[in-house]
């Protein structure tokens, strides 16, 4: 019941009203993308595989400096557009492709086309099988810090355990880690400070 039909309505409902609460923030990272990166404001407009490998385009704003061939590969941060990318405040666009039914709240990070060919027989076709979400279980796993080989097991899991609880306890971690300090990481900079 819940995989099936609650989980898109409550995507519907808590998409539509976050557009509307997080609109002014929006605007406000749009401005400081825009007078710290210049044009364009969207990162490059990349496409992503959804749902049954379904293609779409994934909006973000660009939190990188535009190489001289107009793309975004040296990866390279400004100071500001890096604190962007931390806290993931880049990545409200998101929202939108939530309520258009191309992603979910919750679920596996989205792969570029053809990204996931490099580790075929690795990934379970079941993550293809719900839609991507903005958040996961990989992310509030160690996210961009753990193997890919994890969050394949990530993606499995999410899949095998899908559940409200599960989704809401994803949502309440992700919302700790952005917004809350890592009072851990703070203790062990100073420790090497005193070195």
């Amino acid at each position: 019941m819940y995989r099936k039909f609650v989980k898109r309505i409550l995507d519907i409902f808590l998409s539509f009203i976050l557009i509307i609460l997080l609109s002014p923030i929006m605007f406000i990272v749009m401005c400081i993308t825009l007078i710290d990166l210049g044009l364009p404001l969207h990162n490059l407009l990349r496409e992503r595989e959804g749902m049954y490998k379904k293609t779409f385009i994934m909006y973000k704003f660009r939190t990188k400096v535009l190489d001289p061939d107009g793309t975004t590969k040296s990866s390279t941060y400004t100071k500001v557009s890096s604190f962007l990318d931390k806290t993931r405040l880049n990545e409200l666009p998101q929202l939108f492709n939530v309520l258009l039914g191309q992603m979910s709240l919750v679920g596996p990070r989205p792969f570029i086309p053809g990204e996931s060919d490099q580790f075929k027989g690795r990934i379970s076709e079941k993550r293809y099988l719900v839609r991507p979400g903005i958040t996961g279980l990989a992310q509030i796993s160690g996210g961009r810090e753990i193997t890919n080989k994890k969050k394949f097991e990530c993606d499995v899991e999410y899949y095998d355990n899908l559940s409200f609880l599960l989704d809401l306890k994803i949502v309440l971690i992700t919302i700790g880690q952005v917004f809350c300090v890592d009072v851990d990481k703070i203790r062990k900079k100073k420790e090497k400070e005193n070195i």
